[in-house]
């Protein structure tokens, strides 16, 4: 039987977990936080759980690791095998956390999220009113580009109207934010209705002040799911819902029209000055990920897919690579490992959820995140949705889930 750790020790490994996931802190600190995250997990579930792996997962890494070693010696070390390492060892810590908050974890990532969303709205507003500047100031910084950043990262260089929390972008942080408002509404979880609701309320605030164009969208079409499945209200109360929704729409129409409507049109409509700047690179990474990959199906792996990148992208600086996570894995890995991670992804939902048109949708937010944040395609929270897989039977259903039992599946 597995032995559940303390709600400490719980809260603390979802909390690392989103750490190494992100956050601005570790953001900045090329890696160097990656294997002491990794040894406190691996202390932690060798402390806390059965000791034990399941097979399937040990297989299932294998073929992964595999497949990237592979692609090294493909690209003749573009793809080098420090990167691989620090991936797999990224993917073993999100499976090592997992097995070790067990059943908890939906629960827990839920309660730490709505804390850190709480904290991230009254960063927000004194970064938005300048308030205890003298205070703030004196902080710890982060890099040049922010202060303190455990809990929250206060006026942050790049974007300081909008709410970051304690990630390196707003972007990033409405990912985590959609996430919670998914589970709540469809996990498993020993929640009263009240609670719920008033978790929704603050996560919905705080994805409000992110302004994230991809969050919205993504909301939107998390909230048409729970018009459509959700049981967590009644037909009434979805009606009110609707006109709530309507309400808030009404009141941030020119902070949505900006966000939204303008951005998506810069998106769809590049101009050949990128005037958008934002919408529009993203629009031409993705045509220049597209073009890359024509040329290259197997992949080049991320040195040379560096090199090709930024002499076809053109935009006069030099970048990493992409900011769309789903056409740069094509363009990056190739052909048989995009289809590999993305089948992986989507056979992870469904044995979660055990609902096809919700691990459908659930799958369909995770790409239009992971479209605009090519961060993600390697982050542990991301790497988690498959380990949970391995991990426990379902997050919602008749069931029970059973995160942290050796899995059968």
């Amino acid at each position: 039987m597995h032995s559940q750790s303390n709600t400490l020790v719980n809260g603390l490994l979802v909390y690392l977990l989103l750490f190494i996931s992100g956050a601005e802190r570790y953001h900045v600190s090329a890696n160097k936080y990656l294997v002491i995250v990794f040894v406190v997990s691996l202390a932690a579930w060798y402390m806390f759980t059965d000791r034990k792996f399941s097979d399937k997962f040990l297989l299932y890494i294998s073929v992964f690791a595999g497949m990237l070693f592979l692609l090294s010696l493909y690209t003749g070390g573009s793809l080098s095998l420090q990167s691989l390492i620090a991936t797999n060892i990224k993917f073993m810590t999100a499976y090592l956390i997992l097995r070790t908050v067990g059943e908890n974890f939906v629960e827990t990532y839920i309660r730490l999220l709505v804390f850190l969303a709480a904290v991230s709205l009254l960063g927000y507003l004194t970064d938005y009113l300048h308030l205890f500047d003298g205070l703030v100031y004196k902080l710890p910084s982060i890099g040049g580009k922010g202060y303190e950043g455990i809990f929250y990262v206060f006026r942050h260089i790049y974007h300081p109207y909008r709410n970051n929390s304690i990630f390196f972008e707003p972007g990033a942080y409405q990912g985590f934010l959609n996430a919670g408002l998914f589970l709540i509404v469809f996990a498993n979880t020993n929640f009263t209705n009240k609670r719920k609701w008033t978790y929704i309320a603050i996560l919905i605030a705080a994805l409000i002040t992110t302004a994230s164009t991809t969050g919205f969208v993504i909301f939107l079409m998390l909230f048409s799911l729970f018009l459509y499945k959700g049981k967590l209200a009644s037909f009434s109360q979805k009606a009110a819902a609707v006109g709530l929704a309507v309400a808030v729409a009404g009141i941030f129409a020119a902070q949505f029209q900006y966000v939204i409507v303008e951005k998506l049109s810069n998106y769809l409509n590049p101009s050949v000055t990128r005037q958008g700047w934002s919408a529009e690179n993203r629009s031409f990474d993705a045509q220049t990920d597209l073009k890359i990959f024509k040329r290259h199906v197997f992949g080049l792996g991320f040195n040379e897919y560096q090199k090709e990148f930024n002499r076809l992208h053109g935009g006069g600086l030099i970048r990493e690579g992409s900011s769309n996570g789903v056409t740069s894995i094509f363009a990056n890995y190739g052909l048989p490992y995009a289809l590999f991670i993305f089948i992986s992804y989507y056979w992870a939902l469904r044995k979660l959820l055990d609902d096809t048109p919700v691990a459908s949708a659930a799958f369909f937010m995770f790409i239009m995140f992971l479209w605009g944040e090519s961060y993600y395609q390697l982050a542990p929270i991301s790497f988690a949705i498959i380990a949970a897989a391995f991990v426990h039977y379902r997050l919602s259903g008749t069931e029970q889930s059973n995160l942290g039992h050796e899995s059968r599946i």
